[in-house]
């Protein structure tokens, strides 16, 4: 594939020659959004990142290729163009998800409609976990679409189908406002630390239930963002987890990125730690892996997301306590934050909520959740 910039009505577009199925010479035009005054060299730059993207000798497929096959050649292709946590989610999407539904149809690209697409998306709505035990959230099901449609619009792109037929196909609806999560109160979590009394996710735990922060994000938390001089401590860096461990010097959006005031209860907490941390240093010296991590192991490794989650588990389970996610300590805090009267937006700002319609589900639910404790508090206060 070869490609040139053209003008066109006063614009730049990008000019994609390349040889179709049939061995004809084909020209497709995209659009740049680009005036021709001055844009020259940014057309330039938009058409060199096309051909890196559609130009790939190991990418040979065609009308006739079968749906699962474009999709696991298509995740491969992305490998090294995207992040390294965005692909592995796409890679486990397309072969725990996708391709075992699709698989059975044996469809071929051109056999694809937006009814294939739309029983996909309501099948892991209702069966779609890998334990078998009922089916995906919306937000999952939603970023499976989204594989989907990039996938397919490269198909289209590559002129190999004529429209996408994911596009419009619309999502699975859940019941408005109804949020699937545990809301502890102010007294049942403080229970819950208790419980974690003497291990080793107890702070966690705690420094969790106060900010509501994400597992991404406690697990992110370094000493250089935090400032015990002038008491505040700032959200600036996470570890996610797919297949590998991956380290970013950013939050899940900007709104995440947010810094607070180190209240004196979490400042005695994390000094402690701060000791802890140098005298493991000592003692395990030139061993020791000085990553600037706040949550460690002994020797300064850094645990593994999918650690938190099952250690989590393990200890409410011999606790025998209810099941519960550790997100929902982030919900909880929500929940304890609005039992303290503070307002939708405080909430948001608090949580770092991108969209404050998510805040907005969580406010609702838990709304729901006082009006039936009041209702219960009410019953038998009167007699006839």
């Amino acid at each position: 594939m070869t490609g040139s910039v053209q003008e066109k009505n006063g614009y730049f577009y990008s000019v994609l020659n390349y040889t179709d199925d049939h061995g004809k010479r084909k020209q497709k035009w995209i659009g740049t959004g680009l005036p021709v005054r001055g844009n020259k060299r940014k057309a330039e730059i938009m058409l060199d990142e096309l051909l890196k993207k559609y130009t790939d000798e190991d990418f040979s497929v065609s009308a006739k290729t079968f749906f699962c096959d474009f999709l696991e050649k298509w995740v491969e292709n992305k490998k090294g163009k995207i992040e390294v946590s965005t692909w592995e989610s796409y890679d486990m999407y397309v072969r725990k998800h996708i391709v075992p539904y699709f698989k059975k149809l044996n469809l071929t690209l051109k056999q694809v409609t937006p009814n294939h697409i739309l029983d996909f998306y309501n099948y892991e709505f209702r069966n779609g976990r890998c334990d078998g035990k009922g089916g995906l959230s919306i937000p999952s099901i939603r970023v499976h679409g989204i594989v989907i449609k990039e996938a397919l619009n490269e198909a289209v792109i590559r002129e190999l189908i004529n429209r996408n037929p994911a596009l419009n196909v619309p999502l699975p609806k859940k019941e408005k406002g109804k949020v699937i999560g545990t809301f502890l109160n102010a007294e049942q979590a403080n229970q819950l630390i208790k419980v974690f009394r003497g291990n080793r996710l107890q702070p966690i735990v705690y420094i969790t239930l106060y900010y509501g922060l994400r597992r991404s994000e406690v697990l992110g938390l370094k000493w250089d963002a935090i400032d015990f001089k002038n008491d505040t401590m700032t959200i600036q860096h996470t570890v996610v987890e797919n297949y590998t461990i991956v380290e970013k010097d950013r939050t899940k959006s900007p709104s995440s990125h947010r810094t607070f005031q180190l209240l004196p209860e979490v400042k005695k907490m994390l000094q402690k730690q701060y000791k802890e941390m140098l005298r493991n240093k000592q003692t395990f010296g030139n061993t020791y892996h000085d990553s600037g991590y706040v949550f460690t192991w002994e020797d300064g490794r850094l645990y593994r997301p999918d650690y938190i989650t099952s250690a989590f588990q393990k200890v409410l389970k011999k606790n025998k306590l209810p099941h519960m996610r550790f997100h929902d300590l982030r919900h909880s805090t929500a929940s304890i934050l609005y039992d303290k009267g503070w307002g939708l937006k405080d909430i948001q700002t608090w949580l770092g909520h991108a969209d404050i319609k998510v805040t907005g589900n969580i406010y609702t639910h838990i709304s729901e959740l006082r009006k039936q404790a009041m209702a219960k508090n009410l019953e038998n206060t009167f007699t006839l």
